[in-house]
């Protein structure tokens, strides 16, 4: 929707699309560094690194705002910007999957925690976090300057792993997680394989006969699952040839 650059609103980016997904609009996002307005580059920075985790994610600004390609904040800001679109590229696999299921069965694509785990009624009120299917947690960082963000994982006698530092961790617990401006803080729920293409690239086109990385997640029994959509993306032949 028409947003500005400014702090509430990426914040309320996340209600927003949770709500709208509830309701069977699972595209939803919101542009990246606000359509009115001036972003700074840390509100840049920390929009591309949320957005990235949405279901539709692109920078789009009014023609009188000022230009705010990622190379005109600085060699640092650029390389953060870089590395958040490079994490989207390489979950492309798993997007694609999840948008399938969506269309098949009408679940959210990015949906809150309580969806679920309906029997934890502490999960509710939670909406600074959220699911990407069932095998992704996501906490973006949504607030100017803050040096950690407070991390709720759900499941009783479940486990979830950092995506980026591979650490174990027992659920449910709340804890506190220290950030800095290259944080995107994401888990994978124990149990779950999430398919990735690494290879850096300058389209997905490009990416279309990259090989696959699975990222298995081991669960409390020691084994994992997950799904994989593949077709052409470009025609509507799934819908007859399965």
């Amino acid at each position: 929707g028409i947003n500005a650059a400014e702090w509430d609103h990426l914040k309320i980016s996340i209600p927003m699309c949770l709500s709208l997904g509830l309701v069977g609009i699972s595209f939803c996002g919101a542009d990246v560094g606000g359509f009115f307005k001036n972003p700074e580059p840390e509100l840049l920075v920390r929009w591309y690194q949320a957005g990235a985790y949405q279901p539709f994610f692109r920078a789009h600004a009014h023609v009188d705002t000022t230009r705010r390609e990622p190379w005109l904040f600085g060699d640092e800001n650029k390389a953060l910007i870089r590395e958040a679109v490079r994490k989207r590229y390489a979950l492309l696999p798993f997007w694609y999957t999840l948008f399938y299921q969506s269309y098949r069965t009408g679940q959210p694509v990015m949906r809150p925690l309580w969806v679920e785990y309906p029997q934890d009624p502490t999960l509710y009120p939670i909406d600074d976090e959220y699911l990407l299917g069932d095998a992704l947690l996501v906490h973006p960082v949504t607030a100017q300057g803050v040096r950690g963000v407070q991390v709720y994982l759900p499941g009783k006698g479940e486990v979830w792993y950092d995506v980026h530092t591979h650490q174990k961790l027992h659920a449910p617990q709340t804890f506190y997680l220290p950030v800095t401006m290259s944080s995107i803080p994401v888990y994978q729920r124990g149990g779950s394989i999430v398919a990735r293409k690494e290879r850096v690239r300058r389209s997905s086109d490009c990416m279309q006969n990259d090989p696959y990385t699975l990222y298995v997640a081991l669960g409390p029994q020691g084994t994992a699952q997950g799904e994989l959509f593949v077709d052409d993306g470009h025609t509507y032949n799934f819908e007859t040839k399965g």
